[in-house]
């Protein structure tokens, strides 16, 4: 896995991916936070691959889509369809669960799919699947975990493209970072509503043990969070991109929002998970997207879970 670069691993998987003749199209972007599509998208790629299915991809009316959808962000890597009727009838398993079974299945017809994301949404997302071992030879996944086999995937395909990358990395330069820190994302917004909320002290109890440095960078969606870490740790170094007046993200708001507002709110926030994976360790929850990806693409080596002692499908 180590051996390949990723522009001959990418040229390799959509060789393979190409070679299969039952198709899947994936609906980036029916309903969920950024990470929350990201990391389904992946294990969907995964289990596409396990079973020779040929993984295309539908982005085009994705609620994070500002024009094109995914290649609003990065670079293409597989067969992309724009045909509208994906947008209704091809979403997560959950949304479909009281739709009439012909559309979906007219859908298959003129698309030429043999699954949608709902067909395979429950096994991918299931316990069994978690526990897999990855053979993938020719893109050198060789017994590996889902953890390895994502990480392998999320290198292939993680690439800007034109004008997202320039945008993304002025974010990044808008700070200053010192060559050694450490990186935390608390969560606040309407997270406080769906998961268990841990105290900054918990995050910082991990960092004092780490001892790796004093210098964090914090990814967070509510600046009262800064604030509240810089008056109890006075001695410790605190940067986010978060703005003073940002008191927490809430996805129904968000979903609101005009396409370029969202848009730019998306690139701030990928510029953030650039920023914690580039950092000497990442303390986070593995059951939020951000922490859950990037437990993925740093290895869970590099990270600590304050819910979870190791990573875990979510």
């Amino acid at each position: 896995m180590k051996n390949l670069n990723n522009i001959e691993k990418l040229r390799r998987y959509k060789e393979l991916n190409n070679s299969f003749e039952e198709k899947l199209t994936f609906h980036f972007g029916a309903n969920a936070g950024f990470f929350s599509e990201f990391n389904n998208m992946v294990f969907a790629i995964l289990y596409c691959l396990q079973n020779k299915i040929e993984f295309r991809l539908y982005s085009k009316r994705g609620n994070l889509a500002y024009k094109k959808g995914w290649q609003d962000f990065f670079s293409p890597f597989c067969e992309e369809t724009e045909f509208y009727l994906h947008s209704r009838y091809n979403r997560r398993a959950y949304q479909m669960e009281r739709a009439k079974a012909f559309p979906p299945a007219l859908l298959k017809i003129i698309s030429g799919d043999r699954y949608l994301t709902q067909d395979i949404w429950d096994k991918f997302r299931s316990r069994k699947f978690e526990l897999e071992t990855f053979n993938i030879p020719e893109l050198e996944i060789i017994n590996e975990t889902l953890l390895r086999a994502a990480q392998s995937v999320i290198q292939m395909i993680w690439h800007y493209r034109e004008p997202a990358k320039t945008y993304v990395e002025e974010f990044k330069t808008s700070i200053s970072l010192p060559e050694s820190y450490l990186s935390m994302h608390v969560r606040a917004g309407d997270k406080t509503k769906e998961s268990k909320i841990f105290n900054t002290e918990f995050y910082m109890g991990e960092a004092e043990k780490l001892g790796i440095s004093k210098n964090v960078f914090v990814l967070t969606d509510d600046y009262r969070l800064i604030v509240e870490l810089e008056e109890k740790y006075p001695d410790w170094n605190f940067t986010t991109l978060c703005h003073p007046s940002e008191e927490g993200y809430v996805h129904n708001e968000f979903l609101k929002l005009g396409k370029k507002e969202k848009y730019f709110r998306l690139l701030k926030l990928l510029a953030s998970i650039d920023i914690c994976a580039a950092s000497e360790h990442f303390i986070g929850t593995f059951s939020s997207g951000p922490g859950n990806y990037l437990g993925m693409r740093m290895g869970e080596e590099k990270c600590t879970g304050i819910d979870y002692k190791s990573w875990l499908l979510w």
